[in-house]
């Protein structure tokens, strides 16, 4: 079990208790959509791929999804994986749109994965639901975004790559990034650039 709990004055939630590993009693995952009552359950999940996100950033983010999905025709979500006692093990987010090549995709973030006994297991169920949602929407292909710790060759003993290329992804592209703000390190210093 992990304590959380925010200093004194901070601002931040308290979490009392998070397991992240199974007991005797749990004998499976269940993947279901993140509920609005589990945002805060899910900010330490979300902060082993994302540290020092502030949780004001994860509320208004899982907001805006939740929100956008809570339409008959739910085009965007969070799902999860949970224990029978509804702690969560991880979770991803996605959304349906349109794609050059493929026509109608899911589009798949956030990927995250947390249990110390059963990584494959969680995995699993996760892969798993994004082919029940991607199907449910018409989809003809799944893009993912792996955080950059998982990048994997396609023949490895990662856990979770193992799960995902078991189920029929394969690597296509590489996804770049390139900060706009203030933050950005790959900026020249003002004084390089006027030289």
């Amino acid at each position: 079990m992990i304590y959380v709990n925010a200093a004194p004055g901070s601002g931040l939630p308290s979490f009392s208790v998070l397991a992240i590993g199974r007991t005797v009693m749990d004998d499976s995952f269940i993947a279901k959509p993140l509920g609005r009552r589990q945002i805060d359950q899910a900010y330490p999940l979300v902060c082993t791929i994302a540290p020092g996100l502030a949780v004001e950033q994860w509320r208004a983010f899982a907001a805006a999804v939740l929100e956008a999905g809570g339409a008959t025709d739910a085009r965007s979500g969070i799902m999860t994986v949970q224990n029978a006692r509804g702690y969560l093990h991880g979770l991803f987010s996605y959304a349906i749109g349109e794609h050059l090549r493929h026509g109608r995709v899911m589009t798949v973030e956030n990927f995250v994965v947390l249990d110390l006994f059963d990584l494959p297991g969680v995995a699993g169920t996760l892969v798993e639901a994004m082919d029940g949602v991607a199907r449910r929407f018409g989809c003809t292909a799944i893009h993912t975004s792996l955080p950059e710790r998982c990048i994997f060759d396609d023949t490895t003993n990662n856990p979770i790559a193992d799960c995902f290329f078991r189920q029929g992804h394969r690597r296509e592209t590489i996804r770049l990034c390139k900060a706009l703000d203030s933050s950005n390190d790959n900026r020249l210093p003002d004084r390089a650039m006027t030289e």
